[in-house]
């Protein structure tokens, strides 16, 4: 079995190859050749913490493997991380396990690349300002997937949480100029491209406050009860889901406006997949505001793990174990 850590995969992930294996599995999944149930959770109650499970299988490509999240919010105060998460790469066709991956990282490269080429696909070709509402982890991720494939010339960022602001901020600073505001309207006002990398409860960005043509990509929220955007976003926007499956199960973003009346599945444009195969156009009008949702999909994990374990492979990274000792 193969380890590799949060290194070794932002060493051996290139954010073009992550878009291409990316591409494909979206297109598996067009094809019905995709096995990737709705993420399944276990609570423990006693400390107050969930484990959650994301198996994906794509026969097609004869690649399996299962993401195991764990949330506990008490841990701060244990002085541990909030969120751990592993991966476990598979052989279909035997069932040895290949490979044990750090899947923090790999959520962010992955969920950075499905923003990425959702912005390929809805963004305006001539945006040059990228807007971030939420400084946690994947923030930078998001950053560095858009700039793959828009010429962002600079990014304006707001968090409830100055000092993380201020950080994240810094860190972009020697790669790209990067603003931080202490009121998300300043972000609105300035930005062509917006990500929302919130956990909220309630709206982060306003229909009213809108100008035309933005594209969003809003990734923060993925429970029923958790908003990024108001439902007048929602109306007028072009919306595009990562799964019908997913979102319409866990993205309070949809399930609130539609549980009101205001809002219905139909309305949804179509998925990434759609876009990517062509099914559905993208972007139609300069004016045409846009709207990713996305709440994570166990074939993104899949592809980007398996990039992870071939190319590891071939240049001879991460630390082999063996599980069975003669």
């Amino acid at each position: 079995m193969l380890i590799l850590n949060n290194k070794d995969l932002e060493t051996l992930l290139t954010t073009e190859e992550v878009l291409k294996v990316l591409e494909i599995g979206f297109r598996e999944f067009k094809e019905d050749r995709c096995v990737t149930p709705v993420r399944f959770t276990l609570d423990v109650n006693d400390y107050q913490g969930q484990f959650l499970f994301m198996p994906g299988y794509l026969p097609g490509l004869k690649q399996f493997g299962t993401k195991v999240i764990s949330v506990f919010p008490q841990n701060p105060s244990k002085r541990k991380p909030t969120i751990f998460a592993s991966y476990l790469l598979s052989d279909p066709s035997t069932g040895e396990l290949l490979a044990l991956m750090e899947a923090s990282t790999l959520t962010g490269i992955r969920t950075g690349g499905a923003s990425a080429l959702a912005t390929r696909y809805l963004a305006r070709e001539d945006v040059k300002v990228l807007g971030i509402i939420g400084t946690g982890f994947q923030a930078v991720f998001q950053v560095k997937a858009i700039r793959a494939v828009r010429d962002i010339e600079e990014v304006w960022a707001y968090d409830v949480d100055r000092e993380r602001l201020e950080n994240f901020c810094r860190s972009l600073t020697p790669i790209i100029p990067a603003h931080p505001t202490v009121d998300s309207s300043h972000v609105i006002q300035h930005a062509d491209v917006i990500v929302t990398a919130t956990t909220s409860q309630t709206p982060v960005l306003l229909g009213k406050d809108l100008k035309p043509g933005i594209h969003i990509n809003a990734i923060g929220a993925f429970r029923p009860t958790m908003r990024e955007i108001d439902e007048d976003i929602v109306r007028q926007a072009t919306v595009v889901v990562d799964t019908f499956e997913g979102c319409l199960s866990e993205a309070g973003d949809l399930i609130i406006p539609i549980n009101k009346g205001k809002f219905k599945r139909e309305m949804i444009h179509g998925d990434l997949g759609d876009l990517i195969t062509g099914r559905k156009r993208g972007r139609k009008s300069s004016d045409e505001v846009t709207l990713f949702k996305s709440v994570g999909f166990a074939m993104e994990d899949l592809v980007v793990a398996h990039l992870a374990y071939r190319k590891a492979i071939q240049e001879g990274r991460g630390k082999l174990v063996e599980m069975f000792e003669s």
